[in-house]
């Protein structure tokens, strides 16, 4: 959506001058907290050197072009290499501390005003995408100091954070540093179809050769995420089925796999919410069955039931916390709270994943040999006034959410759970323990174990490259397109393609 936005003011020129600019990467600066006394500094230096960067691009994409002009002793090698050496965890050398120390908020103010007056806008929006920090809440304190520094009467700071892992800085205070736009489409918004419908007739070739019961299934499984429509309704042409009926099945089936494993690998990047995600995994199953022995009780009446209604009183800060990771994985969305009165009803709704309800026909009929007419009719139904209103206790009595706690890193040695926040050595082997880093747990990946790689592509490596084991041994190499290059078999293309997929796995682990 950031990046539609920065076209359309491109484009329009009554919109404002626009800079898209992505921190996917921010994660490979992590070891820096461990390793350097001035982190935060660099990071702060990294930001800026990006945010510059991306204006310098969005100059020389604008229509008609312009150029940024760097002050002394800012050039634009200086910044690349310093974004570069510091992605990679180098030292910086001396005009590489020379360029970070020049690199200042007042300083990228200036020049996004100087391409503001080229391009002949009155106002400037900085887009700055993947900007959550959810893995370093160290640097998500600096950062959205950033944030709150670089706004000005001219220049309007967008910042793309998650409802469940974004932490903020004291000194950020929403609602007067910012203001919250949700961006997720509901699934029972009157112009759902249409959305979901204009975007993929614009970039699905087939699209209107679909089957009407297809696109129904197939959309209403997507939970209002575009990206998630385009891809099934890709993988459903791309299959091999026997019918519609078993392609939209197991489509969908995979995607809310995807989900979950999404959903799973939160609390192996921030080991802390571990067990609300596997509290959270519960949950959900439990609200859908919920939902499905009311559909069940209602099925015939022309109303079909999706929501969930959760006493607000049972909603202390960790629970909370655990539906905000629910909501930031796509599995569940926040309708909001609606009152009934007295406090105790009060109710926050909640909306599982479609495709979930639709993997145990929680819609259409319980039975196994319900038909995908069936289910697309009721999917047609109207909505039931209220929700489901039970006690969560009662919806998933195998879960103790009285006792729901975050967790504490396991001892690096024995992988024995710590008692203690403040515990310094491991009660069972003695070891000292220290936090555990997401980013070095995704280093000592094996390259063997990296999806995406053939079986012959895994070999050939492990035969003729026995250095390059892991994921920090071909991160740790300059150039390590020049050691594959020197396999039997791997050719400039196919490097290429391993490089890539080395590489988005590392990006994908740490988003």
């Amino acid at each position: 959506m950031m990046r539609f936005a920065w076209l359309k003011c491109r484009d329009d020129s009554s919109m404002p001058f626009a800079v898209y600019v992505s921190f996917n990467r921010y994660f490979r600066l992590e070891p820096l907290l461990s390793s350097h006394a001035s982190a935060l500094e660099q990071f702060h230096s990294w930001v800026l050197a990006r945010i510059i960067l991306s204006l310098i691009d969005s100059a020389q994409s604008w229509q008609p072009e312009f150029s940024v002009e760097l002050p002394a002793p800012l050039t634009l090698h200086g910044l690349q290499s310093f974004v570069s050496r510091t992605e990679r965890n180098l030292p910086l050398d001396d005009d590489m501390k020379v360029v970070a120390d020049a690199l200042s908020i007042e300083r990228v103010q200036a020049l996004i005003a100087s391409a503001r007056v080229q391009a002949g806008r009155k106002f400037s929006v900085l887009l700055m995408d993947d900007a959550a920090l959810t893995l370093t809440p160290e640097y998500l304190i600096e950062f959205l100091d950033i944030v709150r520094s670089l706004k000005s009467i001219d220049l309007a700071p967008k910042a793309s954070v998650y409802p469940g892992t974004t932490e903020v800085s004291p000194k950020f205070h929403q609602g007067q540093d910012s203001v919250a736009i949700p961006v997720w489409v509901c699934i029972e918004d009157p112009g759902y179809d249409d959305v979901m419908d204009g975007i993929a007739d614009t970039r699905v070739k087939d699209f209107q050769s679909t089957p009407a019961d297809v696109r129904v299934m197939l959309r209403f499984a997507a939970f209002g995420i575009p990206r998630a429509y385009l891809t099934m309704l890709d993988e459903f042409h791309r299959g091999d089925h026997r019918t519609a009926q078993q392609g939209v099945t197991r489509t969908i089936q995979e995607h809310l796999d995807a989900r979950l494993a999404e959903f799973r690998s939160l609390g192996k990047k921030v080991p802390k919410l571990a067990s609300l995600v596997e509290a959270g995994e519960k949950v959900l199953d439990g609200i859908v069955r919920e939902i499905k022995l009311f559909n069940e009780g209602v099925g015939g009446k022309g109303y079909r039931q999706l929501t969930v209604g959760v006493v607000e009183g049972e909603l202390t800060p960790v629970v909370e916390r655990m539906f905000n990771l629910l909501v930031e994985a796509g599995l569940t969305y926040d309708n909001l709270t609606v009152k009934h009165g007295t406090p105790s009803r009060i109710y926050r709704r909640y909306i599982p994943h479609a495709a979930n309800l639709l993997s145990i026909r929680a819609i259409g009929g319980g039975g196994s040999g319900g038909s995908m007419r069936q289910t697309v009719e009721a999917i047609g139904f109207k909505s039931a006034k209220h929700p489901v209103r039970k006690s969560l206790q009662r919806i998933v009595p195998e879960v103790d959410l009285g006792s729901l706690s975050l967790s504490l890193p396991k001892c690096a040695s024995c992988h024995t759970p710590r008692l203690a926040d403040s515990q310094r050595f491991c009660h069972n082997c003695g070891q000292q323990l220290v936090d555990a880093s997401t980013f070095s747990q995704c280093l000592e990946t094996a390259i063997a174990q990296v999806p995406g790689l053939t079986v012959w592509q895994r070999a050939q490596i492990d035969e003729h490259l026995p250095n390059l084991k892991t994921l920090r041994d071909f991160l740790a190499k300059q150039d390590p397109a020049a050691d594959l290059l020197t396999v039997r078999g791997f050719g400039r293309r196919r490097t290429a393609k391993i490089v890539d997929v080395l590489n988005g796995f590392v990006d994908e682990y740490l988003s």
